[in-house]
């Protein structure tokens, strides 16, 4: 593999990235690159260390476990008091977890029934069905990935809003809160929308 810019490097990645991406010992990354594991065209050695193609740090460690399976084997259906979860999720957790991924664990509770889980590559949200705000239930766990919604929450033709959600599961809890009533949600993609009352975020 050759570089010739700096737009040739942007795309490559660092034995630490692929290391915090695929949850392996930087060592074994590095082992992979000086032992030919990764091929010539796959993993080149510059002046600040051995750089790596997404397609070959995909190639030979894909197949391993992601985060976020990690995260809901350990976590899904555990009970804590709602004072305790962050103590108890972080106990549970950080065992599980490489040291490079350990470096950059921040846990938060977003509200009573939303926990967050970051990472340097990715953010994860715990969500709880708990029925008191005293207990914290997992009951789903999903990356960050923004959704818009339109909602049009009394029924009536120009009333309508956009709003964000995290997660596809908290759009699709919006949209279900409508069953049985007068007013609707629909993702973006779903409608043609031209004029909004406001935003909520």
């Amino acid at each position: 593999m050759e570089i010739h810019s700096i737009h040739d490097v942007a795309k490559l990645l660092s034995t630490a990235a692929v290391s915090e991406q695929y949850s392996i010992a930087t060592v074994n990354v590095l082992e992979a690159c000086k032992k030919g594991r990764l091929t010539e065209d796959e993993a080149v050695l510059t002046s600040v260390g051995w750089l790596i193609t997404p397609e070959g740090a995909a190639r030979l460690w894909s197949h391993r476990t992601t985060i976020e399976s990690i995260v809901t084997d350990a976590l899904m259906g555990k009970t804590w008091p709602e004072e305790k979860a962050v103590e108890e999720a972080r106990k549970t957790i950080l065992p599980l977890l490489s040291i490079e991924r350990k470096r950059h664990f921040v846990i938060t509770m977003k509200r009573a029934h939303k926990m967050l889980l970051e990472f340097k590559d990715k953010t994860l949200a715990v969500y709880s069905d708990a029925k008191d705000d005293a207990s914290f239930h997992v009951a789903h766990v999903e990356p960050i990935e923004k959704m818009t919604l339109y909602t049009c929450p009394r029924g009536k033709e120009g009333e309508v809003y956009r709003e964000i959600y995290d997660t596809p599961y908290e759009a699709e809890q919006r949209i279900r809160s409508f069953d049985d009533e007068p007013g609707w949600a629909k993702y973006a993609n779903e409608c043609n929308v031209t004029e909004l009352l406001g935003e909520h975020i």
